[in-house]
């Protein structure tokens, strides 16, 4: 029992600062945008996504913290998950890399494909079809829609 409720109370400490770090994150993105101009909602501002993301971040984490706080329940945090952190993170530098060079479907491709390297259970046609269907949503949204100045592949 005492081993017990040190592990809720690790869990609940845990917990207490994830929360509070993501209010700062809430926080430094309300003041990251705080002086650039917010504009209307069909035409907006360069500060109206970070403020946007901010009190929603800030909203969200009270929320949680709150609700964290009332559950007796809470037990230590699972283990990291280092394979998807891995993934995930190479995933993201695979994008970041290639975008400028092989445009977008390529490096989005490739990205998706790398990012569901992170589950085990994935195999390999389902991820060319994901990662194929996902560009292709990609493409719809960002070139077609959006109309962004962004090649589709190399220069």
């Amino acid at each position: 029992m005492m081993q017990e409720t040190g592990q809720m109370r690790a869990g609940l400490f845990d917990r207490v600062v994830g929360g509070i770090v993501l209010v700062l994150f809430g926080i430094a993105m309300l003041a990251i945008g705080w002086d650039y101009p917010m504009g209307r909602v069909n035409q907006m501002g360069p500060g109206f996504v970070p403020l946007s993301i901010g009190v929603i971040i800030c909203l969200l984490s009270v929320a949680i913290f709150w609700i964290d706080l009332r559950d007796e329940t809470i037990s230590s945090a699972p283990a990291l998950d280092w394979r998807g952190l891995i993934f995930v993170s190479a995933a993201i530098l695979v994008f970041a890399g290639l975008v400028e060079f092989a445009g977008l479907l390529p490096s989005m491709f490739l990205a998706v494909v790398v990012s569901k390297l992170a589950d085990r259970t994935n195999r390999p046609l389902g991820i060319l079809v994901y990662a194929g269907l996902a560009t292709l949503a990609g493409w719809l949204l960002f070139l077609v829609v959006l109309e962004l100045p962004i090649p589709a592949f190399w220069r």
